[in-house]
């Protein structure tokens, strides 16, 4: 699902995985009390609720902001070409291998010297290799045959131009900047390629055009477009495009028009909230982290953008729990002056909120510290890893559920508080706990997996704990002798 294979998800969960360990392991000091990162940190895995809740805030801020000013909801579906899509969907669901990904369906060959071509930089001939034939071109366009170059964030980053080609367009930019607002969710085909969805808001007379402008620059199938306003010279006409094996109505000013308004969105709040709840379905219904969120966070790809219209998010947060400001009631004394914000010279942060000639916010400076081990809270528990407990001559053994590999218990877990902690990896053991770990076992005891010692003995080495030289694991003895009565 989402192009993403079992490495990728992998990686995704691995990386996850070390933020958590980060944003767990490092507090702040505020007035005396510890302060934990991931306290105040929010994404779609470190308080979710948080994050979502804020998104939320945002989106009805420009919902009701849009309302108080008349404007009407024009919701835009922008579409990659066919060369972006590793896939293609057939009516039955199911995906297939596409011949046009990244133009590996065509072939360039140098006019003159007839040699392979890497791009449209020249005049070359294009061999269709799907459909064998031939046809000559002399314009000079630019176009990569990488297939990298049409992977996900290239994919996002060119929906990202195609509407910053819309925004640039007269039909957007003649617009009062406080008449043309927008917020856009970028969300996956079944195959991993991206595609947009924008719902904008902008005055009653400002559709027609602007519904023109979308068609002019991108031609269905790129380019979909809904409105919650149907301007007077547009009427309905039957059998106007075909999608899916279907033909649709829309709403043209003539037959002959190749701009087309595809649906009257009757409630267009909910139209735009059932593509933005489509992608956090997975966060809200409590699943954990989901293939879809993992699309996100393996391909570095932001859900959602909002125009300029509302003020930051870095001046909302440190003043929302203290004043009970609302992002419209702030942004409002923000454009009057009344707020004023001074920012950092070197990072571009907020550093003091001045409202009138009082101060009402002000950063401080904070030391980042780590935990020791014993020093966490205790509601802090490590991730539990699922094992098996095994009992060789009275000694008890860890069995990983994911290898047959066993793993002596220690002194050091046996006396904590917490009995059901187990030992993590020895790969994923920080500096202090694998110098610990290491100097508890004892390579006489004839129970020890000797194999497991050389693992450890070789990780101290690798991570300049221990001098010596990286010995191969087969020349450990691994034989554990066990009573016969003992079954494993």
């Amino acid at each position: 699902m989402y192009g993403l294979t079992k490495k990728n998800r992998s990686e995704v969960l691995d990386k996850i995985e070390k933020q958590k360990d980060f944003l767990y392991s490092h507090y702040i000091e505020l007035n005396g009390e510890k302060v934990q990162l991931a306290s105040f940190f929010k994404n779609t895995f470190i308080n979710a609720d948080r994050y979502i809740a804020e998104l939320q805030n945002r989106v009805w801020s420009l919902v009701h902001y849009a309302e108080d000013r008349d404007l009407v909801n024009v919701f835009i579906t922008l579409t990659l070409p066919s060369e972006y899509h590793r896939k293609k969907t057939l009516r039955n669901g199911k995906l297939i291998r596409n011949p046009k990904f990244a133009h590996q369906n065509i072939r360039l060959f140098d006019i003159f010297t007839k040699k392979r071509a890497s791009s449209y930089n020249q005049l070359v001939f294009r061999y269709y290799k799907t459909l064998g034939r031939i046809r000559w071109t002399g314009k000079l366009k630019e176009i990569s045959l990488n297939p990298i170059d049409y992977m996900p964030p290239a994919a996002s980053k060119k929906l990202t131009d195609m509407w910053t080609t819309i925004r640039k367009d007269r039909a957007w930019k003649d617009l009062d900047k406080d008449d043309r607002i927008y917020f856009r969710v970028t969300e996956p085909h079944k195959d991993g390629t991206p595609h947009l969805h924008i719902s904008a808001w902008v005055p009653k007379y400002a559709v027609a055009r602007l519904v023109q402008a979308i068609h002019r620059l991108y031609p269905a199938p790129l380019a979909d477009v809904s409105t919650s306003y149907i301007p007077d010279n547009y009427k309905l006409y039957s059998k106007v495009y075909k999608r899916d094996g279907r033909w649709h109505d829309a709403y043209k000013p003539d037959p002959d028009s190749k701009s087309y308004i595809k649906v009257h969105i009757d409630n267009a709040v909910s139209y735009l909230m059932k593509y933005i709840y489509k992608t956090l379905d997975d966060l809200r219904d409590g699943k954990g982290i989901t293939e879809i969120t993992m699309w996100y966070i393996y391909h570095g790809i932001c859900r959602f953008y909002t125009s300029r219209t509302l003020i930051s998010l870095n001046v909302y947060r440190p003043l929302a729990g203290r004043f009970n400001y609302t992002l419209l009631e702030l942004t409002q004394q923000y454009k009057d002056n009344t707020v004023t914000v001074w920012l950092d010279p070197e990072t571009s942060q907020p550093k003091i909120i001045q409202y009138e000639d009082v101060i009402m916010w002000q950063k401080k400076e904070f030391e980042l510290k780590q935990y020791d081990r014993d020093d966490r809270k205790p509601q802090e528990k490590p991730i539990k890893l699922r094992t098996i407990d095994v009992e060789i001559d009275g000694e008890e053994f860890y069995m990983y559920r994911s290898g047959s590999k066993l793993y002596p218990k220690t002194s050091q877990i046996e006396d904590s508080n917490d009995q059901d902690e187990y030992i993590p990896p020895v790969t994923r053991m920080k500096m202090v706990q694998l110098w610990n770990y290491y100097h508890s076992l004892d390579p006489d005891d004839p129970t020890l997996n000797l194999k497991h010692f050389g693992l450890v003995q070789n990780t101290m080495i690798e991570r300049g704990l221990l001098e010596g030289e990286i010995v191969s694991l087969d020349q450990y003895n691994t034989d554990i002798f066990y009573d016969e009565e003992i079954a494993i």
